[in-house]
């Protein structure tokens, strides 16, 4: 493994970024291979990203990850497009709509992937669906 997302407790050292351990035995694991591994092969030096916390959306059945594919899928079986192609509409609705998270490669705008979305980023998604539908005069069933 060569990354892990952990939310972590700062704590305040003059001087330097800390925070706690978590206390949950794989998360200390993950930890502990990770920085051996940097340790061995990387000089010691190891990528960090920070953000807020955020909870991640939901899955499994009448989950929000279901509720978004099945009104994708929907719209594909009313379109004749595939899913990919409907789903990539549904990200850029959302990014230009509602300010969905995205980054650019080259001038291009790749949306986050959703299975990276919060809770409420995954509910933008799936008011792009129902715009889209709209404009395509879909009666999407819930």
């Amino acid at each position: 493994m060569t990354s892990t997302t952990l939310v972590l407790k700062r704590v305040f050292s003059k001087g330097h970024i800390c925070f706690e351990l978590p206390s949950n035995p794989i998360e200390l694991a993950c930890i502990a291979n990770i920085l051996s591994y940097c340790q061995q092969k990387k000089n010691d030096y190891v990528s960090v990203k920070l953000g807020t916390p955020r909870k991640t959306r939901t899955t499994g059945e009448h989950s929000q990850n279901h509720h978004l594919n099945g009104h994708i899928m929907q719209i594909c079986a009313k379109t004749g497009h595939n899913y990919e192609v409907i789903k990539y509409c549904v990200k850029m609705i959302a990014v230009e709509q509602f300010g969905y998270p995205f980054e650019t490669v080259t001038g291009h705008i790749i949306p986050q992937p959703e299975s990276e979305s919060s809770t409420d980023e995954c509910a933008l998604l799936i008011e792009a669906a129902h715009m889209l539908a709209a404009d395509l005069e879909i009666i999407l069933q819930e």
